[in-house]
């Protein structure tokens, strides 16, 4: 699958879905690589005031790396 994001073609696996919003006929959907989910996610926590090492540790629990 193509992210949304970077344009990198990536297995499915190593990636999410995005809900981005709504329409009348239901939900806006985005691929993002897992590497670009957790750069969005690591800009919220570091909005939120998370430590670098708190925020390495989030990442790796909540949207681990996988290669197939």
């Amino acid at each position: 699958m193509i992210c949304k994001e970077c344009q990198q073609n990536v297995e499915e696996i190593n990636g999410r879905s995005v809900i981005i919003g709504e329409r009348l006929d239901g939900f806006e959907w985005i691929f993002l690589c897992i590497h670009c989910v957790r750069d969005w996610r690591q800009r919220g926590l570091e909005r939120e005031g998370n430590s670098p090492e708190d925020i390495k540790i989030k990442l790796d629990k909540e949207y681990p790396v996988i290669n197939i």
